[in-house]
């Protein structure tokens, strides 16, 4: 027989959707800074001479797969969340879950219940601007490293 998925009162549901969603924009922050500060301090040198039509695209390359890489962590951190609340009975269909609300391609297959369900509105939100800033910084990377050529 399966567990009962636990029964918070929904302003402690607000509390652990707005903790985790500002440790979300932390880390996201976090790895923002890092390749910003990376490639202020190397990406000049190697973007100049001979290789840069090969180092250029590359740099963007590496930029893309890191903030998929990010984007996938803050997906699967959602995720846990609604599994070890019980929400869904595998991590494979929280995340598929996490997935589809966090892009707000929200597909309504899979719906979470009361009071889980005022998150979903949290994380789309959070998602959104996470993948905006994503696609402001990569913009700034090919600007930066298409003027450098």
């Amino acid at each position: 027989m399966s567990e009962k998925p636990r029964r918070l009162p929904t302003h402690k549901v607000y509390l652990f959707g707005l903790l985790l969603a500002a440790g979300l924009f932390a880390m996201h922050t976090w790895v923002i800074f890092e390749m910003g500060w990376v490639l202020m301090h190397h990406a000049a040198r190697i973007t100049k001479g001979p290789e840069a039509h090969v180092f250029g695209p590359l740099i963007i390359l590496v930029a893309f797969f890191i903030l998929f890489l990010t984007h996938l962590a803050e997906a699967a951190a959602w995720a846990l969340l609604f599994w070890r609340m019980k929400e869904f009975p595998t991590f494979s269909e929280s995340l598929y879950f996490t997935g589809t609300s966090i892009t707000a391609l929200g597909y309504g297959d899979l719906v979470l219940r009361p009071p889980w369900r005022v998150l979903g509105p949290i994380m789309a939100i959070n998602g959104l601007l996470m993948f905006g800033c994503s696609t402001a910084f990569l913009f700034l990377i090919i600007q930066k490293i298409w003027v450098s050529l």
